[in-house]
């Protein structure tokens, strides 16, 4: 395996309970990093934590469709570790299984709102933090489904295809600092 020393370095992974995000809290804590499970289902959040098994990792409640609720989580994360270096977005849905026009409008709304509107809010939100300490590092999870399309996925391909183009819009805005985005 490779090694990567993230000692010292605050990372916050939403979606962060299972899947990928368990994964990728996994390997920080591994490398050294104390990682913030952000994620909106507590008994996973804390089945996560009891998987994990370290005084490394903790858990917030955080609605990353909701601007408030992700501010308010970040400023009780600087004032306990006093920064933040790593963001994973990668909290997401696919949705429903549909043709474009059979798909359900609150259907579209729930997955544009959670794989797109949250991934901006989050990057909205942490970048001012970053640039103070003059240090990033922000990853959104996208898809192949964001450059493909896949059929039935409408609403999944064209959220994952707005993170892949907000990314590189915010990767390019930051260019010149250095916190870097992919």
């Amino acid at each position: 395996m490779n090694k990567i020393n993230l000692s010292n370095k605050i990372a916050i992974v939403t979606g962060g309970a299972q899947g990928f995000g368990l994964a990728i809290s996994k390997r920080f804590i591994e490398s050294g990093a104390d990682v913030i499970i952000w994620d909106i289902d507590k008994k996973e959040s804390e089945n996560a934590l009891k998987i994990i098994n370290s005084k490394k990792c903790s858990y917030q409640n955080v609605d990353v469709t909701n601007f408030l609720s992700i501010e308010k989580n970040l400023k009780e994360i600087e004032l306990k570790h006093k920064k933040i270096d790593i963001f994973i977005n990668n909290a997401g849905i696919t949705g429903a299984n549909a043709k474009l026009w059979e798909y359900p409008l609150n259907e579209w709304e729930k997955v544009m709102n959670l794989d797109l509107n949250a991934t901006f809010y989050c990057c909205k939100a942490v970048v001012p933090y970053m640039l103070k300490n003059n240090y990033g590092r922000i990853i959104n999870i996208s898809s192949i489904a964001g450059k493909e399309g896949n059929p039935n996925a409408s609403a999944y391909s064209a959220a994952k295809a707005g993170v892949i183009a907000l990314t590189k819009s915010l990767g390019k805005e930051l260019a010149d600092k250095n916190i870097a985005v992919n």
